[in-house]
């Protein structure tokens, strides 16, 4: 947490104030030594005895030790005023710094359940919707050797068979897809960008809406954190396209940035987009994608215009995987 200033932390400004009042001051009495000031002011004011004019000039210095007193009080109410908020602002400071931690933390365990998640569903209900196909195959083929007495038994067991087939092959299917939203095989045996236009081209088959990648330049041994931001921000965005946009085309582009501390992705449809108003008050979709970039402690923007479609701009900080020494 960063300390408050101490009270001579402008010394400059405060060596250049003393330095202008003793001059005030200095040329004040050359010019009374010289002209006999005070003489003069008491001669002044005695010729106005009646009106105690000549009680004045005590009571300005009274007066002026009053409104430097007050001066004083005021100074210090506003010096302890600036210390407090420059404690209280260092107190949020740190607690958004903890917030972007636990953040990427959560972040971390959430791909860790979900990758454990993934081979548990590869290697177990998987392996059974396998075995499950296998033996209704079996059925399958047993029943055609069936001999011509028992022909009207087969039917009703060969069917059984195929709908047991069926079903296995659509939960096997329905599988193999958890297991893509969950932890993408690609995104760790071929990097991001492969897995990336495996989204695309899958996403375009699934939604019949065009879909075009544009890679350039990208690192192949990012970290698993920013890898995997960038691949959930692009996921994020696809769903959110098919859902809501009614848009025709979409366009994925992915490049370092120029100084090349970031990622700069940016996702534009041409759908119907929508109002600030509306981004303003977005949903989980968008705030989760919000979340998972400032953990990262980078930046993202939404840009929109109803009938002008919606684009997605987000700078992820460039984090090279570590290579083992």
């Amino acid at each position: 947490m960063n300390s408050p200033p101490s009270s001579f932390a402008h010394t400059p400004v405060l060596w250049r104030d003393l330095g202008v009042i003793a001059a005030v001051v200095i040329g004040y009495f050359l010019l009374a030594a010289t002209l006999d000031l005070s003489e003069a002011m008491s001669g002044f004011a005695q010729g106005y005895e009646d009106w105690q004019f000549d009680e004045l000039p005590l009571t300005l210095l009274w007066l002026s030790v009053g409104l430097s007193w007050f001066a004083f009080r005021r100074a210090r109410e506003a010096h302890l005023a600036l210390t407090q908020r420059i404690v209280a602002q260092a107190q949020v400071t740190a607690l958004l710094a903890h917030n972007r931690d636990l953040s990427q933390r959560l972040i971390v365990v959430q791909e860790h359940e979900r990758r454990v998640l993934a081979r548990d569903l590869h290697d177990d209900v998987g392996q059974n919707c396998t075995a499950i196909r296998a033996e209704a195959s079996y059925i399958l083929h047993a029943s055609a050797h069936v001999t011509a007495n028992t022909s009207a038994e087969r039917d009703p067991i060969t069917a059984s068979a195929q709908r047991i087939a069926n079903a296995a092959q659509t939960l096997h299917a329905m599988v193999r897809d958890m297991l893509l939203r969950l932890r993408p095989p690609s995104l760790d045996s071929l990097g991001l960008e492969a897995a990336l236009q495996t989204l695309c081209e899958s996403w375009e088959t699934q939604t019949g809406v065009a879909c075009g990648f544009f890679p350039q330049g990208v690192p192949t041994q990012l970290s698993d954190a920013t890898a995997v931001a960038v691949f959930r921000l692009v996921q994020e965005s696809l769903t959110n396209v098919a859902r809501h946009a009614g848009a025709t085309q979409v366009t994925v582009k992915l490049s370092p940035t120029a100084d090349g501390t970031c990622l700069h992705l940016r996702i534009q449809d041409d759908g119907c987009g929508m109002a600030p108003s509306q981004v303003a008050a977005s949903g989980f979709g968008l705030m989760g994608m919000r979340e998972r970039v400032a953990a990262l402690q980078g930046t993202i923007a939404f840009i929109s215009l109803p009938g002008a479609g919606l684009c997605v701009a987000a700078d992820v900080p460039l984090v090279m995987e570590a290579t083992p020494s």
